[in-house]
């Protein structure tokens, strides 16, 4: 990452601003490809448990729901 690639997660993280939380939260899931463990295994042609075995798709947690994201390699981080 960047000097501004940092400074913008800095201020995302410091921000209180419920719309602007939203619409980065938007802007990322439609510029990541983040979907559900299951629709992404549909898509690729896999069972759910393969994409939660692969370290191809780093898998996210955003409220309850289980997300993964192709392309971005899981880095085994405990969040």
């Amino acid at each position: 990452m960047n000097d501004t690639e940092i400074q913008t997660i800095k201020q995302i993280s410091e921000s209180n601003n419920l719309e602007y939380l939203v619409a980065v939260l938007e802007l990322s899931a439609a510029m990541s490809g983040v979907d559900t463990i299951s629709e992404i295994a549909r898509r690729n042609g896999i069972s759910p448990n393969g994409v939660m075995s692969s370290k191809r798709y780093r898998k996210i947690k955003i409220g309850k729901q289980k997300m993964a994201v192709k392309g971005a390699r899981d880095l085994g981080l405990p969040f």
